[in-house]
């Protein structure tokens, strides 16, 4: 029914959308981390202030 590559396409994407969302976390603690010990931060023309 299922072919080896039509299940290894669907754990790819899978792998990749999770590496994604690991990322975009770590970037998010990060800034949280660094928000602790500055006011605000300028990344990128994006003005973050802790709240």
């Amino acid at each position: 029914m299922w072919s080896q590559e039509g299940i290894f396409k669907i754990i790819f994407s899978l792998a990749i959308v999770m590496f994604a969302l690991v990322m975009v976390g770590f970037f998010l603690l990060g800034i949280k981390i660094i928000l602790l010990f500055q006011p605000t931060i300028d990344f990128i023309g994006l003005h973050i202030t802790h709240l």
